[in-house]
This record gives C-alpha cells, structure tokens and sequence, in this order.
C-alpha cells in the first residue's frame, strides 16, 4: 500500500539503514562522514525537546541514558551498532549537548520557565530533593523515561517494518506530531507533580487526556511494529545477552521497591494533604519572574 502511494518506498533500505561500526578507526575522515543526516536529527530533536522538558538535569540524562538504549539494542537492530567515538563525539558533544545548551539558551530568552522535575528547588543536598521523598513524582519520571524510550525504539522499528527510508517526509511529518503533542503532555505532568500534595490541588483539578492519548499512540505504534516484523528491514532474533538482561531488570525491580517503599511509608505524600480543613484557594507556584508557561 506505501508503495503505490509513494513509488520510493516498499524498497530494500541500503545505505539509509547502515550500521556504524564499519570503520572504527578515529580519524577526520571517518567523523565528518558519520556527520550524516542523524547528526541533524540529533541537533534538532534534542533542541526541540530542550523547550518540552526545560530541565538540564534530565536533558542530559536522558542523552546519556539513550546512548545506553542503542547500546543494549544493537543485537536485535543492527543499526544501533556504532564505534565507541561516535557515541561519546558525533552524539553526546557535538550534537546532543550544544543542542541543549542552545535550546535552554533560547528558552531563557524568550522567558519561558524552566521545570524542575527532580524537585531540586531550594534543597541544600541531593538527598533531599523531592523525587527521592514522593512516590508521585518518582513515578511520573520512571513511566515518563519509559514511553520516551519506548517512543524512541519505536520510531526505529516502525521504518523496519515499512521498509521506510530515515530520509523520507514522513519521519519527520511524524517527530513533529510527537513535538506537539509531547509538550501538552509535558506541562500536563509537571502541574499534576507539582501542585501533588498542595492545598491548591482540591481546587485545581489536573487531567491526563494528553497522557493517556500519548500512551495509546505510543502502544499503538508498537503493536503495528510488533505484527509487521518479520521479513522487513534489518531486525533480528538475536536472544538478548544476560548482561543486557540482568542489569535491565535489576535496575527496573530496584525502582519498583523504591516506589512502593516512598508509597506506602508512613509520611507518604497524598493528594490532598488538607482533607477534612477548609478548603482554600489555589496556590500558583510560578517564579517570580512570572514566566510563561
């Protein structure tokens, strides 16, 4: 059916699809030739991302955490092979980190505030920010970390599966639907964490429409990459390593103990911390500066 609508897909994706692991030799060479179109992508998916998150803590956390991702792929996508410098040079400081800087430059300037999504405002150690207190936010950072990540194999498995060039419209007809509807779905989390456990929750209801349509499309993508894998693009049955496989589920069964501890210990934070008292009104807690949101 993509073929007939576009005569330049339902074709065996070549150098599109290379790995980059060919020549791991560093030299100037070999650098500017992996300067392909990903290195865009990467400038402009993480300068995007810096205006839908607005945290730097988490902005590089996550770069560093998907470069871990395409490492513990790699056996299934051969794609994400790639040599040691191209991770740590061409994704990590050339394009990842001055894509953030730039990003969270250019929201400064237009004043849009910043979120703070590890609850680091006005602490004094890192053992007290508030994600290591509230099972509420250290929840909405796992599932958030979660479907981003999921978002971000998805969008890798779906052009496997229909064959779909990484230079076509299409790709980037989809990065700026998710564009749009993240940064809904963003602030939409940020004010359900940040007035959690305030008076002005009783007042300020938060809702998860954007969320839940978010997950649906995310599920939905997988399911359609799932059914459409076999005999497409260039993934494979390789079994996962166990030393992919251990410290994946060691690090997931360590965040579940620690969100049912923070849960359920006896000053866990709730949602409605004045139950049975006066109601009052809403508290916003802007900057001063009043910026927008």
């Amino acid at each position: 059916m993509l073929g007939f609508l576009d005569p330049s897909l339902n074709k065996v994706i070549e150098r599109g699809m290379h790995t980059y692991d060919d020549e791991c030799e560093l030299t100037l060479e070999h650098l500017w030739n992996d300067m392909d179109h990903y290195y865009l992508v990467h400038w402009l998916d993480y300068f995007v991302l810096s205006f839908l998150l607005r945290d730097a803590y988490i902005l590089h956390f996550w770069q560093l955490f998907y470069e871990v991702i395409e490492l513990s792929a790699q056996h299934r996508l051969p794609h994400f092979a790639e040599c040691w410098w191209d991770h740590l040079l061409t994704d990590v400081l050339l394009s990842n980190t001055p894509a953030i800087t730039l990003g969270l430059f250019a929201l400064d300037y237009c004043g849009i505030r910043r979120f703070d999504w590890l609850g680091r405002n006005g602490k004094n150690s890192v053992w007290e920010w508030e994600i290591f207190h509230c099972h509420r936010r250290l929840a909405n950072n796992i599932l958030q970390l979660v479907f981003f990540s999921l978002h971000f194999l998805s969008s890798f498995f779906l052009m496997n599966a229909f064959l779909v060039p990484p230079t076509h419209p299409t790709v980037a007809c989809r990065m700026l639907l998710w564009a749009g509807l993240g940064g809904l779905g963003f602030r939409e989390a940020y004010m359900d964490i940040e007035t959690w456990n305030t008076p002005g929750r009783r007042t300020n209801q938060i809702e998860g429409r954007y969320r839940w349509l978010a997950i649906a499309m995310i599920t939905t993508e997988l399911l359609i990459a799932y059914k459409y894998r076999e005999g497409t693009g260039h993934i494979t049955d390789t079994p996962t390593p166990w030393y992919i496989f251990y410290p994946w589920t060691l690090s997931a069964l360590a965040l579940a103990i620690g969100f049912v501890y923070l849960r359920f210990k006896p000053d866990a934070t709730v949602k409605y911390p004045d139950i049975g008292k006066t109601p009052v009104k809403a508290v916003r807690r802007d900057s001063p500066q009043k910026k927008r949101d």
